[in-house]
């Protein structure tokens, strides 16, 4: 066995470890089931269909093992492989295409304008509440084709359903209530959406795909229900995190000002040093070998995606920011099948939040003692987020 049992990838004081292999091993166990380090590794187990996603585990600890919130995510898209993955998958890809993103590019730069239009500029704000915090939600619903006004019950119930990855079991009330919820929200949108015509958005078209009998009637609430649940939070809290690793990088922030082109690089840099999603946890569905150690069917396998963004061994100075860094390809969306199906659209939220402060706001900085970010639970958290616009 090379694996060594040393390290706790979700401990507050992980970060102390900088990246990559530790003591030369890029697999490592504790009480928690096995960790992946390296990037090559996590790439590997990211891409390798003998480990499945653990969220319906996770799901079961919580006391979540029967009923309505329980099916769904056991037929979620996220739980499953081949070609019923793919029926699932392959609406979505082909709905969230590059096209797609670039057709919402206007609408996102609408959105950050009218939201700025909000802000008391002339003193300090809290970039994550007032700007970060808004913004998914209003674009889920543009895409979904629901009114804007719905845009906080939206990001309530991504909030809440996503409570999951805390890990605090105390919450259970909370994230079943908030599912029934969203479940009764998307029943009632369909609805409103047959009565009065479909249009060109999401919903209708996965509605249209139903009518044509390519999905049931369940599996069009099981999509719509995954896109909603990932709409929100997670993209929130990774705007936040790049406007923070670049407005405190003031070199790398004068070049954006000055050569905007530079954006869509600087957005990926700052995913690589600081994912939101540091950890994706699976589980092994039979016996695999990793690294001349035996996983065993069953076992708990958590890949450590802010450590593999920092591997020297895949990125040279990996704990630099780096504006000119080439095959930068971190694991912040994941990797094979299960990559996230909205990266494009999230990468675009950014780049258009990041492209409205270096136009309007050049000067602006973070006030260093009214933020708070930290790590908890493998993920990066923006509790507050404070810029000064103006200063």
């Amino acid at each position: 066995m090379n694996a060594t049992a040393t390290f706790d990838p979700f401990s507050p004081d992980a970060g102390t470890h900088q990246g990559g292999a530790l003591d030369g091993h890029a697999l490592v166990q504790g009480d928690y089931g096995t960790a992946v380090l390296g990037y090559d590794l996590a790439s590997q187990v990211l891409r390798d269909k003998r480990f499945q996603n653990s969220a319906l585990r996770l799901m079961e600890e919580f006391g979540i093992t029967a009923g309505p919130v329980h099916d769904f995510r056991a037929r979620s898209i996220i739980m499953l492989e081949g070609d019923p993955h793919l029926r699932l998958r392959v609406p979505l890809a082909r709905f969230m295409s590059p096209v797609t993103v670039r057709n919402t590019r206007d609408v996102l730069r609408r959105i950050v304008e009218s939201i700025n239009a909000d802000l008391d500029d002339s003193a300090p704000v809290d970039f994550y509440r007032g700007v970060a915090q808004r913004i998914p939600s209003l674009v889920y619903c543009h895409l979904a084709g629901a009114p804007a006004s719905d845009a906080p019950q939206v990001q309530s119930l991504s909030e809440r359903t996503l409570s999951l990855l805390t890990r605090d079991r105390s919450l259970t009330p909370v994230i079943v209530e908030a599912y029934d919820e969203l479940f009764a929200y998307l029943a009632g949108l369909i609805a409103r959406k047959r009565a009065e015509g479909l249009g060109d958005d999401m919903l209708s078209y996965l509605i249209s795909l139903g009518d044509e009998g390519k999905l049931t009637e369940q599996e069009v609430l099981t999509e719509a229900t995954s896109m909603l649940e990932a709409s929100s939070v997670n993209t929130a809290h990774q705007v936040g995190l790049v406007v923070w690793t670049l407005l405190r990088d003031r070199e790398a922030w004068q070049r954006i000002v000055a050569d905007p082109e530079l954006i869509p690089a600087a957005v990926v840099e700052s995913l690589r040093l600081f994912p939101r999603t540091g950890v994706v946890s699976k589980i092994a569905v039979e016996d695999v070998e990793l690294e001349g150690t035996v996983i065993p069917k069953g076992s708990d396998v958590h890949v450590a995606v802010w450590s593999a963004n920092r591997d020297p061994g895949r990125f040279e100075r990996p704990e630099e920011f780096d504006l000119d860094r080439e095959r930068n390809q971190p694991l912040t969306f994941s990797t094979g099948s299960h990559n996230c199906l909205g990266q494009g659209l999230a990468k675009a939220e950014m780049e258009e939040v990041v492209r409205h402060l270096a136009e309007h706001y050049p000067d602006a900085r973070v006030v260093e003692d009214a933020t708070r970010i930290g790590q908890a639970g493998g993920r990066w958290l923006v509790d507050r987020l404070t810029v000064h616009m103006k200063p």
